[in-house]
């Protein structure tokens, strides 16, 4: 219970997927949590304790500013300005700090905390600018001060010290956040790169290789939802199953190349001719069919015709004559995939019957 409630607050209740925003989500509610808890420690320690009363007073505001800036981010979500917020805040103390404090008792010890904070949140290349100022203001203050901080015991020595051991944090933090970052950047572009191929992975064994139209796994799939919706709902849904007429000739005459050709050809037609909503499939060779939702067997007439009229008006390689023959049925209830695709068969089969290049719609009664 405790750690769900920690993580809901350090998330502010947002559910952020990328990672990178997750952790600095998490991050400024943590460090303006915990900076706010030590500036009103401080305010209260520091004039009581330690006879600094500026100090106390730049710990208050500090306490102020970071609380008001958690409270706007738990509300508001708003990261970056809690971000802003909260780097602003602990910028100007610790400046102020240091020429309050002048290192006495070490006090710039605590300066450490600025580019952690700030790179942390900002990232290495925002927050390393932002401590790089920091550090030019603060070191040009500490080298003022030698002879005159720590009761003139701040000396060159302790000057180098101080600006080399910032420096080094400085730069191991950032190199911790770019490290951080590439590797974040790298596992983003891998799982990029993963779901395009899991996409094109499904896309090839949904698809025809060759006309690129759904395959017969698919459209079985496609005929059994609007089976399972037709039975549920009464919707109605038509089939189109249709072939090349004397398409073994054109093999044999032309080669499979043309013969391929065709079937592309063929495809491209069916694509412009059909609607939207309507899905075709290579069923088998040069057989396709085609599922048109909510459709009745009249209207599935109407757009068949179109399509015979189209691919016979069409010119093809090698000035080849190609027509289609077209069966038609309409759903009913308590039909099954393997049913319905045997009366359009049947109505293609008449089709043949009657002399090819013509439409035949299969009238069987509702069983």
């Amino acid at each position: 219970m405790l750690k769900e409630y920690v993580y809901h607050f350090l998330t502010a209740g947002i559910v952020v997927t990328d990672l990178t925003k997750r952790r600095a989500l998490m991050m400024s509610n943590a460090f303006l949590f915990i900076e706010t808890i030590i500036f009103i420690i401080f305010s209260y320690v520091n004039p009581i304790f330690f006879n600094s009363p500026i100090i106390g007073i730049l710990d208050g505001i500090s306490a102020i500013a970071s609380f008001i800036a958690l409270i706007d981010l738990q509300r508001n979500k708003k990261i970056n300005r809690a971000v802003i917020v909260g780097t602003a805040t602990l910028f100007f103390f610790f400046i102020s700090y240091a020429l309050s404090n002048q290192n006495h008792d070490f006090g710039l010890i605590w300066t450490i905390f600025f580019p952690i904070f700030v790179i942390t949140l900002m990232g290495h290349k925002r927050g390393g600018f932002v401590v790089v100022l920091f550090y030019a203001i603060l070191f040009i203050l500490a080298y003022i001060g030698i002879g005159v901080w720590d009761n003139g015991t701040w000396n060159l020595h302790s000057f180098i010290r101080f600006s080399l051991a910032s420096s080094v944090l400085t730069y191991v933090v950032y190199l911790y956040e770019e490290t951080l970052y590439r590797s974040n950047m790298e596992l983003a572009l891998t799982r990029e790169n993963e779901a395009k191929y899991l996409e094109e992975l499904h896309r090839l064994s949904a698809t025809d290789s060759l006309t690129e139209l759904y395959n017969r796994r698919r459209m079985n799939e496609l005929l059994q939802e609007h089976i399972d919706l037709s039975n549920r709902y009464n919707t109605p849904f038509s089939l189109i199953l249709f072939d090349i007429d004397d398409f073994k000739l054109i093999n044999d005459h032309h080669g499979h190349n043309v013969g391929d050709q065709v079937l592309i050809f063929i495809s491209d037609i069916a694509k412009r001719v059909l609607r939207k909503t309507d899905h075709i499939s290579r069923w088998g060779g040069e057989e396709f069919l085609i599922l048109l939702p909510n459709t009745l067997s009249e209207e599935a007439a109407a757009i068949a015709e179109k399509l015979r009229q189209t691919v016979e008006e069409t010119d093809y390689p090698h000035n080849t004559k190609v027509t289609c023959s077209f069966g038609i049925v309409q759903s009913c209830q308590n039909t099954d995939t393997e049913m319905i695709v045997d009366r359009a068969d049947s109505a293609l089969y008449k089709a043949k019957k009657s002399g090819k290049n013509c439409i035949c719609v299969n009238t069987y009664e509702n069983e």
